[in-house]
């Protein structure tokens, strides 16, 4: 029997792109994309249209949303703005191009209160970025013992859609728990589950909750990574041993996971393995936001420094993430992949596709979706469709 995995890129306003085709996808099979694909996944825009499909939405109405509120995710064009103001009074000159409160609003709006691990079928997954252990954050909404918890879909929307310069990091709290590895009169050893990184849990508050030394919490003063060693103040009453379970209340610094995989189709591939699917039976739709063209010459490229690079390189760290994704997924799946993606150029309709992820312009809105239409209707594409849905 197939597992039938869809992966969403990640691309700002671009996600209407992927709606659209999603719109007429399920209009040909006459079925609820959440009841076709066992396993959703996405990243940054990607991860609110897997959110919203996993939760039963339609993707017409996913492109509804995106036609009505993304003005109020992106406000304005420019980085010049009066409305930026308080953002430069409260972060300084380099901070981020918008707020989170218009993303916030949206997403409080689709999703309400719904927690993550309400969503029992289809799986979801969504990726993240955590700048405190510099790795991903992989929200999955089947793993109820991960350190995020039950975090609302919102939440775990904004943690994967908040991009460098554009928004700032989100704060979400983490727990952090294991088993002791050994004990001392002021120290704990951690499990090989905690950080490498020295320092990471200073100041923070570790209590024991089960076993040797139980309702004892102390201050960590200082942390070792190499050793996972916690040095504690004041001394334990009694000291943890092995029999020890600990609880560690810490933080994630949550960014745009597409600085990790902007296209999420082999982080999915490897889920549904380690589930236990065998590789024979995984296919996967992996849908992009659009392929971006403008290019930056060598005279250009060769002279850049920190100003110049800071914001076309979030599009080149996220262009470089979804073409070794899809590689390493094709490599994997082989023909059991089908990819939808066009260039953004004039070649489907003759006008023009910005690739800025913020052009919530009513024309580039309209270009975006007349350009996707025309692309699905392509012969090519209507037969690559047929064949996969018809396995």
């Amino acid at each position: 029997m197939s597992f039938n995995i869809l992966s969403l890129d990640g691309g700002g306003i671009r996600g209407i792109v992927a709606a659209k085709m999603l719109s007429i996808i399920e209009k040909q099979i006459d079925k609820p994309l959440n009841e076709y694909f066992q396993l959703i996944t996405g990243t940054s825009t990607g991860s609110i249209l897997a959110a919203a499909i996993a939760s039963g939405r339609s993707s017409e109405e996913i492109v509804d949303l995106y036609k009505q509120q993304s003005s109020i995710i992106f406000p304005y064009r420019k980085r010049f703005s009066l409305k930026r103001l308080p953002l430069l009074f409260k972060h300084g000159v380099s901070a981020p191009k918008y707020s989170q409160k218009g993303l916030i609003q949206v997403l409080k709006g689709v999703f309400g209160d719904t927690p993550l691990f309400n969503i029992a079928s289809p799986l979801l997954l969504i990726i993240s970025f955590d700048t405190i252990e510099r790795s991903p954050i992989f929200f999955k909404s089947w793993r109820q013992d991960k350190g995020y918890g039950n975090v609302p879909l919102w939440e775990v929307c904004v943690c994967s859609a908040s991009a460098p310069t554009y928004f700032p990091a989100h704060k979400l709290n983490r727990r952090i728990g294991g088993t002791a590895q050994d004990g001392y009169s002021d120290a704990i050893i951690l499990d090989d589950g905690a950080a490498s990184v020295d320092n990471i849990y200073n100041n923070m508050q570790i209590s024991i909750i089960d076993g040797t030394g139980i309702s004892q919490t102390r201050t960590i003063k200082k942390y070792i990574g190499s050793t996972r060693t916690c040095t504690i103040y004041p001394a334990w009453e009694k000291v943890p041993d092995k029999t020890s379970i600990y609880l560690i209340k810490s933080q994630y610094s949550a960014i745009d996971g597409g600085v990790a995989a902007n296209n999420p189709s082999s982080c999915a591939v490897a889920e549904a393995l380690r589930l236990g699917y065998s590789i024979q039976d995984i296919r996967v739709l992996s849908i992009g936001t659009g392929e971006r063209t403008r290019i930056i010459p060598f005279e250009q490229a060769q002279h850049w420094g920190l100003i110049q690079w800071a914001q076309p390189l979030i599009g080149i760290l996220f262009d470089g993430s979804s073409e070794i994704y899809e590689y390493i997924t094709k490599q994997i799946a082989h023909q059991r992949i089908l990819r939808l993606q066009f260039k953004l150029d004039r070649e489907l309709t003759g006008k023009r596709l910005s690739d800025d992820i913020d052009d919530v312009s009513p024309e580039n809105i309209s270009n975006l979706l007349e350009a996707a239409q025309v692309y699905m209707q392509q012969p090519n594409i209507q037969t690559s469709l047929h064949k996969f849905f018809s396995n």
